[in-house]
């Protein structure tokens, strides 16, 4: 079996690691788990998986053993104007039941990917949403499972794909600004980065969105205005 990990959170005491199960081209499964440190969170969450694997794995042994063909039908729900997307045991968003959060959330994730493409929204579009409505620079800093149902049933509420569309031009040009502010600093890219992880917790300016480059620019200005004082 094949291991994916992917580091969906991390910070001063915590880290929260995905894992995916391959088979050749057959996913076996994921799994989520968190822990102090990325291996530990690493290690928890490929526990968890074997653990699915190999209950799965009895079930059908046992059902091969005893002859019996069931078939379950997953539920699903209806995403407008994009493919079903399967969620285990609940019809719509709306039934999910926050206050019982699963060990694998990678029917919501992939519910999530379905309507950012319904929208046809770039990566920009939506970090712009997401800061807008629930303060998050990244979706994968999403570590609470309210939150990420939240965030689903928001997507599906919105109705208008260019309604927080980014403006390229817009952002390439806050960028432009920024790289003149900081030649004027004479700061090179390693404090850039510092400064960047310090006062929004990402390390290029790439991740942020066109509210956060404003800002971003802005404050680079005020100390720009410092440093000429002097």
């Amino acid at each position: 079996m094949r291991i994916e990990s992917k580091l969906c959170h991390i910070s001063e005491n915590k880290a929260v690691v995905q894992v995916n199960g391959w088979l050749n081209d057959r996913n076996l499964g994921s799994a989520l788990a968190e822990g102090p440190t990325v291996e530990v969170a690493e290690d928890k969450a490929i526990s968890r998986l074997n653990e699915r694997i190999n209950a799965v794995t009895k079930d059908v042994s046992s059902i091969n053993t005893n002859n019996e063909h069931k078939t379950k039908t997953p539920l699903r729900i209806e995403l407008p104007n994009s493919e079903k997307v399967e969620l285990p045991k609940r019809e719509k968003v709306e039934d999910i039941n926050i206050n019982h959060e699963p060990n694998d959330w990678s029917s919501e994730l992939t519910a999530i990917d379905a309507e950012i493409e319904r929208l046809k929204w770039s990566r920009d579009d939506e970090i712009n949403f997401l800061e807008k409505k629930l303060g998050y620079n990244n979706r994968n800093k999403i570590t609470s499972y309210a939150d990420i149902v939240k965030y689903l049933c928001l997507l599906k509420k919105t109705d208008i794909p260019n309604q927080f569309k980014v403006s390229n031009g817009n952002l390439n040009t806050l960028i432009e600004e920024s790289d003149i502010i900081l030649r004027d600093l004479s700061w090179d890219h390693k404090q850039g980065r510092e400064f960047l992880q310090k006062e929004f917790n990402v390390l290029t300016r790439k991740e942020l969105s066109e509210t956060q480059l404003v800002s971003f620019v802005e404050k680079l200005k005020l100390i720009r205005n410092e440093y000429l004082a002097h």
